[in-house]
C-alpha cells in the first residue's frame, strides 16, 4: 500500500518505553498517538520534530525510519528510558 492511504506500516525494530508499565511502540501512528496524548514535554524541539515526522508518515512526506529516529530523539529529550528490539 502506498504511504498516505491510512495504512499503518510497522517498524522492523520496536521501541519499548520503560515506564511503570512497559509500552511497546510498533509504528509511526502509535508514536504519534503517544506523543499527542501522553507526552510529558510539550515544548521541546525533539518533541515537535517527532510529532511532525510521525504525522508526515501518514501524509507520505516522511519515511517510517526518519519518524522512528525522531521519536527516539524525543524520548531522549524527555528523559524517558527505552530500548529497541527487532520484533520476532
Amino acid at each position: 500500500m502506498p504511504a498516505g492511504d491510512g495504512a499503518c506500516v510497522l517498524w522492523t525494530s520496536v521501541v519499548i518505553l520503560h515506564l511503570r508499565k512497559p509500552i511497546t511502540v510498533r509504528s509511526a501512528k502509535q508514536a504519534f498517538d503517544l506523543l499527542s496524548a501522553r507526552w510529558p514535554v510539550s515544548d521541546g524541539r525533539a518533541y515537535i520534530a517527532a510529532l511532525e515526522a510521525c504525522e508526515g508518515v501518514n501524509d507520505g512526506h516522511v519515511s517510517d525510519e526518519s519518524a522512528r529516529e525522531s521519536f527516539l530523539l524525543a524520548l531522549e529529550e524527555a528523559e524517558i528510558p527505552y530500548s529497541t528490539d527487532i520484533e520476532r
